[in-house]
């Protein structure tokens, strides 16, 4: 996340809008905090959202090797007994997270974005 964000930082560095809000006199810090950090922020958002679906299913695998209790071990154990219910409550409880971090992924673009609101 740090290395796509600062790779995006750069790329906002050289647009037209940077120079132009430097050449204007505001402080270097300014202009990357108002400016260039919030579009570059746009697509760390997205990428993080992504990456926190894959942290539910790495933990799946995680709890078993170090016996960990959670989620991620009671859904194994509920496969491996056949127990359908529990696996179906323990997926949809999963997907309801992912489905509210992905609600609020969408409410920062908001913010980061005014030209999203105006879609």
């Amino acid at each position: 996340i740090t290395r796509l964000t600062r790779s995006q930082l750069i790329e906002q560095l050289d647009e037209d809008y940077v120079r132009l809000a430097t050449a204007k006199g505001l402080g270097r810090w300014r202009v990357v905090r108002h400016h260039a950090l919030r579009n570059s922020l746009i697509p760390v958002v997205t990428f993080a959202g992504i990456e926190f679906g894959a942290l539910f299913g790495g933990a799946v695998i995680v709890e078993l090797i170090f016996n960990i209790p959670g989620l991620g071990q009671a859904l194994a154990r509920a496969i491996y007994l056949g127990d359908k219910p529990a696996v179906v409550g323990i997926v949809t409880a999963i997907i309801l997270v992912y489905a509210l971090i992905n609600l609020a992924i969408d409410a920062i673009y908001l913010l980061l974005d005014p030209r999203i609101r105006h879609a």
